[in-house]
């Protein structure tokens, strides 16, 4: 599991001058780096792709119970039911 002593936020601008540094650092340790730019709150995240996987693994199991069925068919239904006239309004 991933601990803060192998997350970092760093500037974009630090990131295009460590590109190399930062995949060696990310790879070895399962870290995570959010980039940022100046002056924006939005963020993206470099991580390995070993932690990448095994996210959409967790996601893949937690995803497949009879409670997220059930709403998947619940949402199928409503959407069924739903007409361009009713998007429209929207």
């Amino acid at each position: 599991m991933l601990d803060d002593t192998h997350r970092k936020l760093l500037d974009a601008s630090e990131v295009a001058q460590d590109l190399a540094k930062l995949h060696e650092y990310v790879t070895c340790h399962d870290a995570r780096i959010e980039i940022a730019l100046a002056g924006s709150d939005a963020r993206c995240v470099l991580l390995s792709q070993r932690e990448l996987d095994a996210l959409e693994r967790a996601i893949e199991i937690l995803s497949d119970t009879e409670n997220v069925r059930h709403i998947t068919e619940k949402l199928a239904q409503l959407a069924a039911m739903t007409t361009a006239a009713d998007l429209a309004a929207v």
